[in-house]
């Protein structure tokens, strides 16, 4: 791979360094440079990144967005076919107009990775950067990009799924504070981030968005069960779907056991649970499966680029976090018109309320989980209910135009400040 794109310099308004009396003004074309890692095509980061590209575009007011991104990509992502290939999400930007720079290691932690980014930077002379996960929020930190550049650190939780995960989230207790701003998905984290040394002043909550679907919703018998027969199961069957990498904050193994209580509850139900996505914690979960004797009612649907067959296929959707920040696949949920269940962590109950737009049970409970999908599954009209709620709190509040909207005035107001801050200087 030749590592960074060959791409033309940019005229002389190089970064926030503008005319002093028009310190207030912004450009016509505001360029965003967005460092992101680990970017496959379903990802929230990804999905946000290139709705919002859309949507912008659509906007008559404001500057127009020039978006490029900027990805860590190592040898074994070159792989088209293998699961970590970045390809995909290269082809899915360049449809959606957003050119994609390849910052090429040979490792995890090369340190060769600092001069690519300045490099890329001084090409790019984006006025704001974005970074999406602690590398990135390191990395911009450490070079010093962000004294030169206002830089936008995007917060979207932790994980703790590998033995590096620890060691890199408590990299954001240096990072994070020197943003000028940080854009997180919950209340929740922002209280986190608070406890970590960022300012709250320097803190917005932004919860992710999704498109509602037309003339799909609300899923009719027929096509549900067209799509039960498509992903391998039985018309018969309920379905109940958890998309999500497998992995412990995701908790998918509650899922199994709240199952095995469902059965219990319900042993003349036939009910089939969907895990759509990879990750470490497979073996456990397939374990557990077998351990209490539903392993063939359990299927592992694996990665999916297209996972809109699952939700059609779907009686209920089953998220048993741990821990969240604005589940993107509470808020797909919602726009198919699928009654949820769901822990209260994160963002959860910021988005929904128990009883009126989705079943709320506590973290760790899978007892209180199967007798909430059981409530699903069982009871037709509460949960046509919910789902209708749930998708008109989506159509009024979750929108990507919305999200959109409240994302340009925060690049609005961290250019404009800066410029201010220069000019004063």
């Amino acid at each position: 791979m030749s590592g960074i794109s060959d791409i033309p310099d940019h005229p002389a308004d190089h970064g926030v360094i503008i005319d002093r009396k028009a310190e207030s003004a912004l450009p016509r074309s505001l360029r965003i440079l967005a460092v992101v890692e680990g970017t496959t095509v379903v990802s929230g980061v990804s999905k946000n990144l290139l709705q919002f590209c859309r949507v912008a575009r659509t906007f008559e007011n404001g500057p127009q967005i020039d978006l490029a991104v900027a990805t860590f990509e190592r040898p074994h992502q070159q792989v088209p076919d293998s699961l970590d290939s970045i390809e995909p999400f290269v082809e899915a930007a360049r449809q959606s107009g957003v050119q994609v720079h390849r910052l090429p290691e040979r490792f995890r932690f090369d340190t060769g990775i600092l001069g690519h980014l300045r490099q890329l930077t001084d090409r790019l002379k984006p006025h704001i950067i974005q970074t999406h996960a602690p590398k990135s929020h390191f990395l911009l930190r450490f070079t010093g990009l962000c004294k030169k550049v206002p830089w936008i650190g995007f917060h979207h939780g932790y994980t703790d799924t590998v033995w590096h995960s620890p060691i890199q989230n408590q990299l954001d207790r240096y990072s994070l504070p020197a943003a000028a701003r940080v854009v997180t998905v919950s209340d929740e984290f922002k209280r986190r981030l608070i406890t970590r040394g960022v300012p709250e002043e320097q803190i917005t909550v932004l919860h992710n968005a999704v498109q509602t679907k037309n003339g799909e919703v609300p899923i009719d018998p027929g096509t549900r069960c067209r799509n039960k027969q498509t992903i391998g199961s039985s018309p018969e069957e309920k379905i109940v779907l958890a998309v999500g990498r497998l992995s412990r904050e995701k908790a998918q193994i509650d899922l199994v056991f709240a199952l095995h209580h469902l059965r219990r509850l319900r042993p003349e139900m036939a009910v089939r649970l969907v895990l759509v996505g990879e990750g470490p914690d497979k073996a456990k979960i397939l374990n557990a499966a077998e351990s209490l004797h539903i392993a063939e009612s359990v299927t592992f649907a694996g990665h999916q680029h297209d996972v809109a067959p699952y939700y059609q296929a779907a009686d209920a959707v089953a998220i048993p976090s741990h821990s969240e920040g604005s589940p993107n696949v509470l808020l797909e949920a919602m726009a198919w018109g699928i009654p949820v269940a769901a822990t209260t962590v994160g963002g959860i109950p910021e988005i929904v309320k128990h009883s009126e737009t989705a079943l709320l049970v506590s973290p760790r409970r899978a007892e209180l989980m199967a007798s909430a999908i059981d409530l699903l599954l069982s009871n037709t009209n509460l949960a046509a209910s919910l789902a209708r709620q749930a998708r008109a709190l989506v159509e009024s509040s979750y929108s990507p135009e919305s999200r959109a909207t409240r994302l340009l005035q925060i690049y609005t107001d961290v250019y404009q400040t800066a410029t201010q801050k220069m000019c004063v200087q």
